[in-house]
């Protein structure tokens, strides 16, 4: 996965010369609540795989006392280039990233009002915790580095993308506890009550030529807004 090789590229490139053990203990702490463990087997096949790409090399292996043997890597003009390469390609990029939640919600009637009132808490409920964590967090760190003081060192621009990711479940949390208060007031209704009834009506509008006409337009529009047709790739 790009992620992963762009992140221990990265990572070697900023502490190396370094050994593999130090990368993934570092990117131990990167992570937040809610966000998938990068693994110690993809974390050092990447770095054999790097290391076989020319993009990283070995600098020395070495074994202390009984434990197993560490190698060190660093970075090389090869991986320097590409680091440089991808960095800028992801961070140019506005990538609709999938979101499982919102592909599950388009089938949110087949679930009871209850349910769906019940599970929008709930998710509004864990988002609120991870928000609490973060904060507190950021509250007990600084971008400051203070000799002595390591592990309370979060460089600003890091800090920067935590607030960013607070700002974004706080968005996503409102909205599940808005939504579920809609459904309270029956001011939303959605159930299985009116699946079966709206389907029938989908059905009928899909087999009818209006309802090609505005597909084709809404993807004319997409296009548009997303420069397909500039960049000649429809996706």
């Amino acid at each position: 996965m790009w992620s992963t090789r762009l992140l221990v590229l990265g990572l070697v490139r900023w502490l190396g010369p370094v050994h593999g053990y130090l990368v993934r203990r570092e990117l131990d702490t990167w992570r937040m609540p809610g966000k998938a463990e990068i693994g110690a087997g993809s974390i050092y096949h990447a770095l054999k795989k790097l290391t076989a790409d020319g993009q990283l090399e070995v600098v020395a292996t070495e074994s202390v006392d009984a434990r197993p043997a560490r190698t060190t890597y660093q970075i090389t003009a090869r991986g320097e280039a590409e680091f440089q390469r991808t960095l800028r390609e992801k961070l140019w990029d506005v990538a609709g990233g999938e979101d499982p939640f919102s592909t599950a919600w388009s089938f949110a009637q087949v679930l009871t009002p209850a349910e769906n009132i019940a599970l929008l808490h709930q998710r509004a409920e864990v988002l609120f915790s991870r928000i609490e964590q973060v904060t507190a967090l950021l509250a007990a760190t600084t971008p400051d580095f203070v000799p002595g003081d390591e592990g309370a060192f979060v460089p600003a621009h890091a800090r920067a993308m935590m607030k960013r990711q607070i700002d974004l479940w706080i968005t996503d949390a409102e909205w599940c506890e808005e939504t579920a208060a809609r459904m309270e007031t029956g001011d939303l209704v959605i159930g299985p009550e009116l699946d079966a009834e709206h389907a029938a009506y989908w059905r009928e509008a899909i087999k009818g030529d209006r309802f090609l006409d505005n597909a084709r337009d809404r993807q004319a529009l997409i296009d548009e807004l997303t420069g397909a047709d500039r960049n000649g790739d429809d996706g």
